[in-house]
């Protein structure tokens, strides 16, 4: 199978130094007829590429990302209560699970609207990100919200919407204290698969807040 250079470059180049690790791209050599240059790869490669990060989103990747999410947000909660480096594992949560670390371009921001804000209700900067969970200091209204610190986090999904480029979710999380008290909340995730890590699922949209109350 032979690829032009301009094609790598269209799909995903993340991928193939993915790919090199694992030892896909062993047996690829260049071709230089005349005109462009071009490469001859494994046809394994040529279907990685195809699919790595064009491929469908499927429903069980969007269950799997919202667990991720879940599973982050109560992992920072425990270093928190063990008196580790908690801001550093926030970050590392915020980098794992969102799309934050990824240059869109203008008009293309990260959109988070957190449950518990009011004065600063949407936040899209990654500092913003950090002071939210963790009450760094940056909006004297956070509280640290990963910090509270909860237990355990169950979901359901009311519903999901996937096209070619997204997958929007809905539907409730309910996150458990220290007391085993349930706070019950709703929730919307939109994801994007991202080219680093080659095909993972990142947050390009989260909206939580708590149900409405007459």
């Amino acid at each position: 199978v032979r690829l032009s250079f301009s094609t790598l470059l269209k799909g995903d180049m993340a991928a193939l130094a993915r790919l090199s690790r694992v030892g896909a791209w062993r047996g690829a050599r260049a071709v230089a007829p005349c005109g462009p240059m071009r490469y001859e790869v494994p046809k394994v490669l040529a279907r990685s590429l195809a699919t790595t990060v064009n491929a469908k989103i499927e429903y069980d990747e969007v269950k799997s990302a919202l667990r991720a999410w879940c599973d982050g947000i109560v992992d920072i909660g425990k270093v928190y209560q063990e008196g580790g480096d908690y801001r550093a594992k926030a970050k590392e949560m915020i980098e794992a699970n969102y799309a934050i670390s990824h240059d869109h371009g203008e008009g293309n921001q990260i959109l988070f609207k957190p449950t518990k804000a009011s004065e600063h209700p949407f936040r899209s900067s990654f500092d913003e990100f950090v002071s939210y969970f963790c009450s760094d200091g940056m909006y004297s209204e956070d509280g640290g919200f990963a910090i509270a610190p909860w237990t355990k986090i169950r979901f359901d999904m009311y519903g999901v919407y996937i096209t070619d480029a997204s997958a929007t979710v809905m539907g409730h999380y309910w996150f458990t204290d220290l007391a085993n008290t349930e706070t019950k909340v709703e929730y919307t995730f939109q994801f994007v698969r991202v080219a680093n890590p080659a095909g993972k699922l990142k947050i390009v949209l989260h909206h939580s807040s708590i149900p409405f109350s007459p």
